[in-house]
């Protein structure tokens, strides 16, 4: 099977660019959930609890007893076309992930999965689990970070 040839690229003398890769890594696993909750806000939307007008000792005036639901509704509307916007970045982003997948090798997928599927963990832990050398493992992960980078360009931003 012919394989992609991507770019080499070196993402580890650039801290706050392996911290972007990373957080987009460690996404991947989130956004599956991040897209059902979307759905959710869009679909059913979210109860809106007005707050009550009354405290202790006070009574309500007939004006505050139906507080602005006017704005409630405005905001409402707002938040289902936010999670419309959202839904659409966040589909794009696992189309392109799972694309990326198909076309990443062996070590660099085995590094994504084992370290960024539950949580951060320190690269000494994945090294161990996985067996490897540091050539081995941080080849791997320099290649997974930087064709990330590539195609999310992140080397622009």
């Amino acid at each position: 099977m012919n394989q992609l040839k991507w770019i080499e690229t070196r993402v580890k003398d650039d801290k706050r660019l392996r911290r972007q890769v990373d957080e987009l890594l460690h996404r991947y696993f989130k956004l599956p959930l991040l897209i059902q909750q979307a759905e959710e806000i869009i679909n059913g939307g979210p109860e809106i609890s007005l707050r009550s007008s009354l405290t202790v000792n006070y009574a309500a005036s007939e004006s505050m007893s139906h507080p602005h639901r006017l704005k409630e509704q405005q905001h409402y509307d707002q938040m289902i076309v936010e999670a419309e916007r959202e839904l659409i970045v966040l589909k794009n982003e696992l189309n392109k992930m799972n694309w990326i997948r198909t076309y990443l090798a062996a070590d660099e997928l085995s590094v994504w999965d084992h370290k960024y599927k539950r949580r951060r963990r320190k690269d000494i832990y994945v090294r161990d689990e996985l067996g490897w050398g540091n050539d081995r493992f941080y080849n791997a992960l320099d290649g997974l970070r930087g064709q990330i980078a590539d195609i999310f360009r992140l080397w622009y931003k």
